[in-house]
């Protein structure tokens, strides 16, 4: 019963410090990408509401990409925590061995090996093609697209807009409009709109329009500018990231995609059903700081080393995936070496445990 409560309470510990550090670093992320995504607003005229929904759809991504990060984080806290308070001494004095606290932490690994394979293969995957797709089908707003003052905007494709004045009310003023055949200058204009697009009512200006050799002037009062031949820079078009798996499988004997095309394709599919397997391998690893007690080991160095090799664990799977796309060989490889990693730290992790409890 003691020891259940142990295990129960070593296993919230954990998810809990899990959920403020993943927490933390993905919303610092998310925020950053919030200031840089505010050009669909400012630049490509896209409504707020489009702008907010479209940052709410690409979250689940970003705690995708920091899920393994924040892992290695979390468990390098819980053991100083438990470490720093004690504890660990107390489970030991308990007569809870550590090999057991080592199984407990290969479970935490595979509870969170599935919540990580259910974001990358399920959730951030729909949510990020959700988010192209409210970004792609969204209505071009003109005023958003104008509004910055003395700025040349190039908030449609083929076309730039100048405007010297803003109210941010429909009416401006000082408008210099650049096609690739014509340019059109005007004292004001005031934006108009209806269920059908986006027009500006251009008042007393003139238009250069060139055909062949020729530049021909025509002076006007009133002139409408439809802005519905252009076509919006966001893209419907969805990613390989932002495709469900079903389709990416399918796909790789398609011989309508280039080769270049299917070594992204391949990568994308490992990244997202071979790459979270690290979480074991890290595991089993950040598990010998259970050893740092030991009077035959320099507590400090140990700890570095631990850490250096998790870190480096990191990158050696970001390689491994970007090589897995090159063939399906390549893939064969990278499984062997994960599951190699994998049983080679758990059998030193048990040399280590045997030799402890014979000088014990």
């Amino acid at each position: 019963m003691i020891k259940n409560k142990v295990y129960r309470y070593f296993f919230i510990e954990f998810f809990k410090l899990f959920i403020l550090i993943n927490l933390s670093l993905s919303l610092l992320i998310w925020f950053t990408q919030a200031a840089r995504l505010l050009e669909l607003v400012t630049d490509y005229g896209n409504p707020i509401s489009v702008y907010a929904k479209y940052l709410l759809l690409i979250y689940p991504k970003i705690l995708d990409n920091t899920f393994l990060l924040s892992f290695i984080i979390s468990l390098f806290f819980l053991y100083s925590k438990f470490e720093t308070d004690n504890e660990l001494q107390i489970y030991w004095l308990s007569g809870i061995s550590k090999f057991k606290i080592h199984q407990l932490c290969i479970y935490i690994g595979i509870v969170s090996l599935i919540i990580n394979l259910s974001f990358s293969i399920f959730i951030a995957p729909w949510s990020s093609y959700q988010g192209r797709m409210i970004l792609g089908n969204s209505k071009f707003t003109l005023i958003n697209a104008v509004v910055k003052e003395k700025n040349f905007n190039s908030p449609l494709k083929g076309l730039t807009v100048y405007v010297e004045k803003n109210n941010k009310q429909g009416n401006i003023e000082g408008i210099f409009i650049y096609e690739k055949t014509r340019t059109i200058t005007a004292e004001k204009g005031e934006v108009l709109s209806d269920e059908n697009g986006s027009y500006l009512k251009l008042i007393n200006g003139t238009t250069q329009e060139k055909t062949g050799s020729k530049v021909n002037f025509l002076k006007f009062q009133n002139t409408i500018f439809d802005f519905s031949k252009y076509q919006i820079k966001n893209t419907t078009a969805p990613k390989y990231s932002e495709r469900n798996l079903y389709w990416l499988i399918n796909n790789l004997d398609n011989k309508k995609i280039s080769k270049a095309r299917k070594i992204e394709l391949r990568e994308e599919i490992n990244s997202r059903i071979i790459k979270p397997f690290m979480i074991l391998i890290l595991t089993s690893l950040i598990s010998f700081l259970i050893f740092t007690n030991n009077e035959n080991i320099n507590s400090k160095k140990f700890k570095f080393y631990i850490y250096c090799f998790s870190v480096l664990g990191i990158i050696l799977n970001e390689i491994l995936v970007r090589l897995s796309g090159e063939s399906i060989i390549y893939t064969y490889v990278y499984c062997g070496i994960l599951i190699s990693l994998f049983i080679i730290i758990n059998l030193i992790f048990i040399k280590f445990y045997k030799n402890e409890k014979i000088y014990t």
